[in-house]
């Protein structure tokens, strides 16, 4: 059998004789040994019994705690992965290493993440996380997520130990090897809005005209629906037609013109709208996906694909409205650079995904959306703020379809 040398404890070095599928949980042990501080005879004893065989991986961790109960392992403060965790999302790590950690713009959501992990691993010291906890932790994610939300999880979990290593100097590196990341399938069909259907959902009056404004705002521009949540007015140069968005997913500030109708139309519903800081002031984030299907569905859209869900087709969410905008420009000639400068996509692989819906789109003649200025109806003006939501105006809970 093969000789491999292993480092373990303090500047401890070893050559241990093992089968090869041994090496990787080898690895494992003596990075676990010297995270705990256990001693160095102690741990080349545990490595050899285990590299003989005379120890399976389970007796092997055994030998390991009980090093670890004798006090073998060096005295400070305990940082569990909860502890660690609950120090990034509250933006204490981007206050103390500004250089080399930013603030996160998905803290709730994170934090929401981190509180499924930690019901399986919270109370791992990080300085002897392991392979096996992350995939203890990604095992006892609840059933049935999708690839990409399972993705987001690893990350959150990869990320929190790169930190550990650098710039926090927790622990020498971290245990989870190039691979460990999910890949994300994309199984399921996503739909997106024709022109006509915009047409109808931005005439029809019985939609609130907040949401009205918002939904043909993010069909023209193409941003992301969290992105326009957090436009200012003061982002906006409505007498040029400019928008300015610093503030963004990739940190990659963009600005561009803005669409025909689409400045006039955000003049008209600022001076309906008050005098509130926020472009689209919303209440409720999480409940929009909802809302859009239930306004669809008061303005007379009964199109299948947008309301089914099934194994391979989701109903239709606000951020279609994205794929919307770029599926038409797309069939409309306009070229990636063009379209990039709007959606901040970075890879044009990205937005090849949506260039088998634009070849439909123009050989169905769709045509592209009309000006937003002339396709909102602003009957609704003595009621401007009537799509904002609070706990007297919800967005209907009961699905579509």
């Amino acid at each position: 059998m093969p000789g491999i040398l292993i480092r373990f404890g303090t500047k401890q070095r070893r050559r241990f004789t093992c089968k090869p599928e041994q090496v990787p949980t080898l690895k494992e042990l003596a990075a676990l040994i010297g995270s705990e501080g256990v001693s160095a005879s102690a741990g080349a004893q545990i490595l050899t019994r285990f590299s003989e065989g005379v120890f399976d991986e389970r007796k092997a961790r055994a030998a390991i705690n009980v090093a670890i109960k004798k006090g073998t392992k060096p005295s400070g403060p305990t940082v569990t992965f909860a502890d660690l965790a609950k120090r990034w999302t509250s933006g204490e790590l981007a206050r103390d290493w500004p250089d080399h950690i930013r603030s996160k713009r998905s803290a709730s959501k994170d934090a929401e993440r981190f509180a499924v992990l930690n019901k399986a691993v919270g109370t791992v010291r990080i300085e002897s996380f392991t392979l096996a906890d992350a995939e203890l932790a990604m095992r006892a994610l609840p059933k049935g997520l999708a690839s990409a939300t399972r993705r987001q999880y690893a990350q959150l979990i990869s990320r929190l130990l790169a930190l550990a290593v650098y710039p926090l100097k927790l622990r020498p590196a971290s245990p989870l090897p190039r691979g460990f990341l999910p890949k994300v399938t994309r199984s399921k069909a996503t739909a997106w809005l024709y022109p006509s259907e915009d047409a109808l959902l931005l005439a029809c009056e019985a939609v609130p005209l907040a949401r009205r404004v918002l939904w043909g705002f993010l069909s023209r521009e193409g941003l992301r629906c969290g992105e326009a949540l957090g436009l200012a007015w003061a982002d906006l140069d409505l007498t040029r037609g400019v928008v300015r968005l610093d503030r963004n997913k990739t940190d990659d500030p963009r600005a561009w013109a803005l669409a025909p109708g689409v400045a006039v139309a955000l003049e008209r519903w600022q001076s309906l709208a008050g005098a509130g800081a926020l472009m689209f002031p919303v209440d409720n984030e999480g409940r929009l996906a909802e809302a859009f299907r239930a306004d669809l569905a008061a303005a007379g859209i009964d199109r299948a694909e947008l309301f089914e869900r099934g194994p391979s087709r989701q109903p239709i969410r606000v951020h279609d409205l994205r794929a919307t905008f770029v599926t038409l420009a797309l069939a409309a000639g306009r070229s990636e650079t063009w379209v990039a400068d709007r959606t901040g996509h970075r890879s044009s692989v990205m937005i090849a995904n949506y260039r088998r819906a634009a070849r439909t789109a123009a050989e169905l003649g769709l045509g592209e959306l009309g000006a937003l200025d002339r396709a909102v109806a602003w009957s609704e003006a003595a009621t401007p703020n009537a799509g904002r939501y609070s706990a007297s105006n919800p967005p209907p809970r009961k699905r579509v379809g």
